[in-house]
């Protein structure tokens, strides 16, 4: 669940970076959630994917591949190449592996 709930949080960052509302979407989490500071947050699960992403994006999709299984919806998992602590840095990045693929298809 906690390796889901990182794979959400990085997929939801780096969406929300691609549209520019990352700030007002921090915003309204503090609204909703004023007990967690989701700056630190963000960076701390982007952090944890730099450390352990190619072992947890194999279980993530493991876990995403049992949920499809079950007939729900599940993440495409977590990314495998983050560097940065800042994880601005590594949506960005996320977004730029994005941008590089469309263009090759």
């Amino acid at each position: 669940m906690v390796k889901g709930l990182e794979a959400m949080v990085i997929e939801s960052f780096t969406t929300a970076r691609h549209y520019g509302v990352e700030d007002a979407v921090i915003a309204s989490l503090h609204e909703t959630f004023p007990g967690i500071y989701w700056e630190k947050q963000a960076a701390y699960f982007f952090q944890r994917a730099i450390e352990h992403g190619r072992r947890r994006s194999e279980e993530v999709r493991e876990v995403a591949e049992t949920v499809r299984d079950a007939g729900l919806f599940g993440t495409r998992g977590t990314p495998e190449f983050a560097r940065s602590a800042d994880w601005r840095t590594e949506a960005d990045r996320l977004l730029d592996h994005v941008n590089d693929s469309k263009h090759k298809d």
